[in-house]
């Protein structure tokens, strides 16, 4: 495991591959959120200390743009499924809107979501399982 505060080269390759992460959230009320999101690979851009991604409909009970709205506290994880390399990420996530019309840079979504990173955790992937010459 790697800890830092920003991305390595290797982790953001990783981001900009992926097709698809996970999201936890959380509302001081209503407790937290796990949630898939997924798009074709690129959908997440890296810029520096943050990422942002486009906003598509999901299961339509808006946890992933409710809970940032009253508590920014967000997580990310990505995984390489091939190698078992996954990077998590900490920080806080803030919803971007753009006027109906624009030429935003939403994925056509009119929305996006921003992350700003403060806290990275590399797992460098499971080893791979050797069975038994017995077995």
């Amino acid at each position: 495991m790697r800890h830092a505060t920003s991305l390595a080269s290797d982790q953001a390759r990783l981001i900009r591959a992926a097709d698809t992460f996970f999201l936890g959230t959380t509302h001081p009320q209503r407790g937290n959120d796990a949630s898939h999101r997924g798009g074709l690979p690129g959908f997440v851009r890296v810029e520096g200390g943050s990422l942002w991604w486009p906003d598509y409909p999901g299961n339509n009970m808006f946890n992933s743009l409710g809970n940032p709205a009253v508590d920014s506290a967000a997580a990310l994880l990505f995984a390489d499924f091939v190698t078992g390399h996954t990077v998590h990420l900490s920080g806080a996530a803030v919803l971007e809107w753009f006027p109906e019309g624009s030429d935003d840079d939403g994925g056509g979504t009119g929305r996006r979501v921003r992350f700003h990173i403060s806290s990275v955790v590399d797992g460098s992937g499971a080893p791979r399982h050797t069975p038994h010459p017995d077995h």
